[in-house]
């Protein structure tokens, strides 16, 4: 039997499929988390919002953790409405705290509940892209990296960026390689993917792609497609 969501349930499990999310920034207005997540807001005032968040984390769909500064380990973990309450607030304990020792609790699915929401929202892991960038090493040029699983989508979407976004991509630094297993996020892992990397051209190195136009929108039509319900 396909599982049944409110609503804001669903609303909760779908902004944290792709990355951990702060709890804090559910407090936002709907007109703020519009702005940021370029979706509907969740709707639910801040009563509902609690006890929502509480039903999730009791039937183990989702789990919430605290984290000081910029490290990667937990330093608490939240369970009870109080603490939720305490999480939604965190930004006013922030004042005159410098940013690596603020403490910030983010949330994201179990396993369970990813499973969950694959069976209501019905993803297509093949059609996912990951794609982002970072600096070098030595920090000289901005590095790019896409992957998918699915070889030819992953290169229309390189088509697609080289003819929307020319500037970002020296092609004499294109590289594709295939990487296995591949973790698509932190709690959904395939077994492999093709990946592209290249490098952001320096002044003297940009130049005229040529790229015919592709038979397809720019990027974002490609993250509308992977899934049935976002």
């Amino acid at each position: 039997m396909e599982p049944r969501f409110t609503r804001g349930e669903y609303w909760i499990l779908e902004t944290a499929v792709e990355h951990l999310f702060p709890v804090s920034a559910l407090s936002d207005s709907d007109s703020d988390l519009e702005l940021l997540l370029n979706k509907k807001g969740h709707g639910l005032t801040r009563t509902a919002l609690v006890e929502t968040l509480h039903r999730l984390l009791s039937s183990g769909l989702i789990y919430a953790e605290s984290r000081v500064g910029f490290s990667d380990e937990a330093v608490a973990v939240v369970s009870t409405k109080e603490q939720i309450e305490l999480a939604l607030d965190e930004p006013e304990s922030w004042r005159g705290v410098p940013i690596e020792e603020r403490k910030v609790t983010f949330y994201g699915l179990t396993q369970e509940g990813g499973a969950q929401w694959e069976v209501f929202a019905a993803p297509d892991w093949q059609k996912y892209i990951d794609a982002g960038f970072q600096l070098s090493d030595d920090s000289e040029y901005i590095m790019w990296e896409m992957i998918c699983a699915d070889k030819a989508w992953l290169e229309r979407y390189f088509e697609s960026h080289c003819f929307y976004n020319p500037d970002e991509v020296f092609l004499e630094s294109v590289e594709r390689d295939y990487i296995t297993p591949w973790d698509a996020t932190y709690w959904k892992q395939l077994d492999g993917a093709h990946r592209i990397r290249f490098r952001e051209p320096d002044e003297s190195e940009k130049e005229n792609l040529g790229v015919s136009p592709p038979s397809f929108p720019d990027m974002g039509y490609f993250d509308k497609l992977w899934c049935a319900w976002r």
